[in-house]
């Protein structure tokens, strides 16, 4: 064997040996604590987090609706690094424990640490992990936690979590809102202010309160809400938004302004056009960015786009009497003291049961095509002189009423008593409701 082939041998076993002592052979004194936990607090006590890579610093502080980064700017951090990171930390317990020398440090890449992690708890107090290298097979790294002279061994995805840049630890979502979260908005487009909240009565629901009170389209709100929460911005262009004219923000062609649940409120106001992309910024935070064009399409909303746009929303057991006319034909039919829908007008049907479904179904699927916020007056005449008028009687006593008019074209109008505005349906949604004889809702 050559010489050169002895001393790579050596040099070998020198290695193995001392990896051996270092992680396998452990004294009686490093066998007694069985895998530590590196800290004994929970991520909820954790006010504050220094990330103290290689060369900067980066101060992170917990506010009433989630992080913000302190240093070295003032913006709003990612959640979720920041809770991946809490986690591994009070989560992992240590694999192996050592003791090593003060010389023997360096082997273990903590003299120095590569990065340094400093958390300060609710309770004023502090703490520190130092993190070094990795050990032989990469999976785990050597840290020190407080003060302690021991070395421990983590699993490596502290270092995943814990070594950040700025631009890695700040939230790039355009708003940094949740559908969840929003209480209600005020958009503000070229077509005009509209204000919706979610329902008193049913949180699933919309409703809107400007400029009109109307019933709220819900699938299309929460497809908007979900359209921003998701919208990541592009590009930051500049970190100080001190110049708002320079990118038409001074005056926004659309700014949609979030009420949260927790209190806080958010705005994103976008600008004017730059190629594909909008000038845009969150006023909660001192910088403008660039937004995909998508989320100018997507905000520039009207009336109409928001609100429900059903003839009817309620449920057949709403109501307790049905009072059809159309020219001659006049029949009237409701609840009767068994619970059953019968006939009451005219004479010849009554007490008959009759098929209520025949009327509600086409009312409460059709949608409008349009809404006529200020109708002419040729189309106020076709529903004042209807084709077929149509009284649904609550059970709080109440009517609804909707006048429809005679077809012109492929559209009829409607009026419905208690909503603005005149719904225009397209005529075959409603050729249903047009009947030749009070028998033809009979069961």
């Amino acid at each position: 064997m050559r010489k050169s082939t002895l001393a790579l041998v050596a040099v070998a076993l020198i290695v193995v040996g001392f990896v051996y002592w270092f992680e396998f052979k452990r004294t009686p004194a490093e066998k007694t604590k069985t895998n530590p936990s590196l800290f004994h607090f929970q991520p909820k006590d954790v006010d504050s987090v220094t990330f103290s890579p290689s060369g900067h610093t980066i101060v992170v502080n917990r506010q009433a609706d989630g992080w913000q980064i302190a240093k070295p700017i003032e913006t709003r951090a990612d959640t979720r690094p920041i809770k991946n990171l809490l986690n591994d930390i009070t989560l992992f317990h240590s694999t192996r424990t050592l003791t090593p020398t003060a010389k023997q440090l360096k082997t273990f890449g903590l003299d120095p640490p590569s990065l340094i992690l400093r958390f300060r708890l609710k309770n004023g107090q502090q703490h520190q992990l130092k993190v070094g290298g990795p050990d032989f097979t990469g999976n785990s790294v050597y840290v020190q936690a407080d003060q302690s002279t021991q070395v421990l061994l983590i699993p490596n995805t502290v270092v995943t979590d814990g070594d950040k840049t700025v631009a890695q630890l700040r939230d790039d979502s355009v708003l940094g809102i949740s559908g969840g979260d929003v209480k209600s908005f005020d958009l503000k487009t070229p077509a005009g202010d509209i204000e919706a909240a979610r329902s008193a009565g049913d949180q699933s629901h919309w409703t809107i309160e400007k400029p009109h009170k109307l019933p709220a389209d819900t699938t299309v709100i929460q497809k908007l809400i979900s359209n921003v929460s998701q919208t990541k911005l592009s590009t930051i262009v500049s970190e100080n938004a001190d110049q708002l004219a320079r990118y038409g923000l001074e005056h926004p062609a659309i700014s949609f302004a979030v009420h949260l649940k927790s209190g806080a409120d958010r705005t994103l106001d976008l600008g004017r056009k730059k190629g594909d992309e909008f000038y845009a910024r969150d006023t909660s935070r001192n910088m403008v960015f660039l937004v995909p064009a998508s989320l100018s399409h997507q905000l520039d909303l009207n009336l109409f786009a928001l609100r429900d746009k059903k003839l009817l929303r309620s449920l057949p057991a709403d109501f307790t009497r049905i009072d059809y006319r159309a020219g001659a034909l006049r029949f009237s039919c409701g609840v009767n003291n068994s619970g059953k829908w019968v006939m009451f007008q005219p004479a010849s049907d009554k007490g008959k049961e009759v098929a209520n479904w025949k009327v509600f179904n086409p009312l409460s699927s059709t949608d409008a095509k349009n809404i006529i916020a200020s109708p002419p007056a040729s189309l106020l005449a076709a529903v004042r002189h209807p084709a077929i008028v149509i009284d649904l009687t609550r059970t709080d006593g109440s009517k609804k009423t909707f006048r429809i008019s005679h077809p012109a074209g492929d559209s009829v109008y409607v009026s419905v008593s208690d909503e603005p505005g005149l719904f225009q349906v397209a005529k075959g949604d409603i050729d249903s409701l047009v009947f030749k004889s009070a028998s033809d809702i009979l069961q």
